[in-house]
């Protein structure tokens, strides 16, 4: 007899293909009051997340991830990750890729604190035609 699938096995299957998991799904991974925090900002409760996934599905034509293998230890653990995701508006729609990771805490079997830190200027803001010449310029700068 196979063991049900942990939390664990649960988050990297449904962000594995996020943009073809329906948002009520969320209610098996994340507790009631958990908490998502991103650099767009944070999200508390169930209801929240499940609006912002709603919110953050239907703007975007494909939303996968490429999930290394956890580092667990108990009530927690930490994953890398490669998002490919694509918007109509950004780019030309075409597949972008920006790498990430997420601190994740556990209750029992179910998510109760989630952190995720990526480029938010990757993403997006460079991708907007005043603001991503800005930001693009400061990074050069920065480099040197």
């Amino acid at each position: 007899m196979r063991a049900p699938p942990s939390v664990i096995d649960r988050f990297v299957d449904y962000y594995a293909s996020l943009d073809r998991q329906p948002v009520p799904a969320l209610a098996r991974l994340y507790d009631v009051h958990a908490v998502l925090v991103d650099p767009f900002g944070e999200h508390n409760g169930l209801f929240a997340i499940k609006r912002y996934f709603s919110h953050l599905l239907a703007n975007v034509n494909a939303c996968r991830f490429a999930i290394d293998p956890p580092l667990c230890e108990t009530g927690r653990f930490a994953v890398t990750w490669t998002m490919y995701w694509s918007h109509p508006r950004i780019a030309g729609g075409e597949i972008r890729s920006l790498p990430g990771c997420s601190m994740v805490e556990t209750h029992g079997e179910k998510i109760f604190r989630q952190r995720d830190y990526y480029d938010a200027g990757e993403m997006l803001y460079e991708h907007l035609p005043l603001l991503g010449w800005a930001i693009r310029g400061v990074k050069r700068r920065v480099r040197v």
